[in-house]
């Protein structure tokens, strides 16, 4: 059963929002301003703040006094913030039916709530769905319309990034993964599958869930009717170096665990190729560091050096200057 086609009398599961911050003072009164709007009927919303240095815990304390802030010892990143409030969320025994994990420079609009959790409430196989998110800055422009796994070739990617929105489909459909910037879970799912992997550093924890929601027996269930605005890169800009350097050592993390030995004969090739067009592409517009932190990220995870919290804010000096 699709969104369309659910029953309108029956009632909304409970939810709870979960937002990770850091230092996103200036993003967060859009996002919370407009979960605040949605009108969900007993919407319960979590902050967890990653330690920031900005006024972000004392604004959303005296903005959003009905949100919950919990707030971390140190920069625990997305995955460690995640399950932060998850863990409270157990230990009180899951009291809402679905839990979405939500970027923190979001916007949500009016009736986009509504249409994904009765989505994934009429969908049994789904233990996750996903809205279509489009960019703040263009919202007739897709930035996320399902995800898209190579089984053979490791490609990992959105499907209708950047295409105009009136040319995609509308329907309701399984894919293969969901991406963390808004990401709805249910009990079934979290039961089974317990918290995010912390092992990776920025990138890749969205996917990796989504593959082991699938290899325990759920699906990801796509709602394109459910639509949420995202102001791409706020936290490490566009193309930084280091936001290139952490994707490419989350990426060959993700490949050694989930892709068996028996399809690496093709899966080494294909990533050679993929790695090779995106070094090529940075040198030829003139990016050197960028082409340099890609192979970095490659050659650091590969050899298992360890990724300490100071990395980030080290490396985005090193890299970014």
């Amino acid at each position: 059963m699709s969104a369309t086609d659910s029953d309108p009398g029956a009632p909304l599961p409970s939810l709870c929002v979960v937002v990770v911050n850091w230092n996103g003072r200036g993003v967060l009164a859009d996002c919370l301003g407009s979960l605040e709007r949605s009108d969900y009927p007993g919407l319960r919303v979590v902050l967890v703040d990653n330690a920031s240095s900005d006024p972000s815990v004392s604004y959303v304390r005296s903005a959003f006094p009905a949100v919950e802030v919990l707030v971390a010892p140190e920069n625990l990143r997305w995955a460690g913030g995640n399950n932060l409030a998850l863990a409270r969320l157990g230990a009180e025994g899951w009291p809402q039916d679905q839990v979405l994990l939500l970027n923190n420079d979001t916007v949500v609009p009016a009736g986009s709530l509504q249409r994904l959790c009765a989505a994934l409430r009429d969908e049994p196989r789904a233990w996750a769905a996903t809205p279509r998110i489009v960019y703040a800055d263009e919202p007739s422009r897709a930035w996320y319309d399902g995800g898209l796994v190579g089984s053979w070739s490791g490609w990992v990617r959105h499907a209708g990034i950047r295409r105009v929105t009136d040319r995609l489909p509308v329907a309701d459909r399984f894919v293969e993964y969901g991406t963390g910037c808004a990401l709805l879970l249910d009990r079934r799912g979290l039961a089974r599958c317990g918290l995010l992997d912390t092992g990776y550093h920025f990138y890749g924890e969205d996917v990796d869930y989504c593959l082991r929601l699938r290899a325990a027996g759920g699906a990801i269930l796509h709602v394109p009717r459910s639509v949420i605005l995202h102001k791409v890169s706020v936290t490490l800009g566009a193309a930084s170096p280091l936001k290139i350097y952490l994707r490419s050592r989350s990426h060959v993390r993700l490949l050694r665990r989930h892709w068996p030995r028996r399809r690496w004969p093709i899966l080494l090739p294909a990533q050679v190729c993929y790695a090779g067009g995106h070094l090529l592409w940075h040198l030829r517009h003139g990016r050197p560091r960028a082409a340099l932190a890609l192979v970095a990220g490659v050659l650091d995870e590969w050899r298992g050096r360890p990724l300490r919290g100071a990395t980030v804010d080290s490396g985005a000096r090193r890299m970014v200057t």
